[in-house]
Formats: structure tokens, sequence, C-alpha cells
């Protein structure tokens, strides 16, 4: 069982977490603009194939930052219910070891590679708040076209 302190203590960290990564989001953002203003006037093909490959370099790192604001804020809402630290996979406590390195996880360590080998797609329950996903971070897929 976690005490009180513990789960404190793991808040703030993923808290902490999740206030790096929208700064690092923002970041991106203003690094994103300069390659904009650059590609305005690129200097020669080198530079243009530099600036392309640091762009999907940053829509990468986009997705992968936001499924884990994803699971940050997962992982705070069942703080909320009680329900933290409770493998998804087998209902068991997850050690509290693991929770200290990976705070947001969902499962124990072997669990987590059975997960991994059946191919099971994390799932989210409905926002039953606001502030996930700062509204000035557009997600943008290309898989998903208009009718």
């Amino acid at each position: 069982m976690l005490t009180k302190e513990i789960l404190e203590s793991l808040r703030a960290k993923l808290l902490e977490e999740k206030a790096k990564i929208l700064e690092r989001y923002r970041k991106k953002e203003d690094t994103q603009a300069r390659i904009g203003e650059e590609v305005k006037e690129p200097g020669d093909l080198e530079d243009l194939s530099q600036m392309t490959y640091t762009q999907e370099l940053l829509d990468t790192l986009s997705a992968r930052e936001v499924f884990m604001l994803r699971e940050i804020d997962y992982a705070l809402q069942k703080m909320d219910a009680g329900s933290y630290g409770i493998c998804e996979y087998c209902g068991e406590e997850i050690p509290q070891e693991r929770l200290l390195a990976i705070p947001w996880t969902r499962y124990h360590a072997h669990c987590a590679e059975k997960v991994e080998e059946e191919g099971i797609i994390p799932t989210y329950p409905a926002p039953t708040f606001e502030g996930t996903i700062p509204e000035e971070m557009e997600i943008q897929r290309e898989d998903i076209t208009e009718a």
C-alpha cells in the first residue's frame, strides 16, 4: 500500500514531467516557426534537406509527447479516483519501486511485456477536467481526412 507521502511525491513527479513536456512543446513551436521562415528562403538543397529532417523529428517527438501527456493525466485521474498503483492487466498492486521509476505506468514490468506482446492499445476515459493539452497545441493527423 502506498503511503500518503509517497502518493504526494509521485503526484509531484507527474506534474513536474507534465510541465517539462509542455515547456518542450512551446520550444518546439518556436523551432517550427523558425524553420517555416527558413524554408521560405533555403540556402541550398542540403539546407532544405536538414530542415525537412528536423521537421519530421519534431513531429515524431510531438506524437510521443502527446502520448506521455495522456498517460500522465490518466495517472493523475487514477490517483484522484483511488485506483492508482493497481496493474490494469492482473489487478495486483504495482511495486513502489516501479512507480517511483515510471510514475505513469499502468502495469507491472512482466504484465507490460504481455500487453506489448498481445498488442493491447491503452484506452482513456473521457476527460473529467480541462487542461490536458493546451488549447494552442494543435494535433495533426495525416491518416484522417475530412469528408
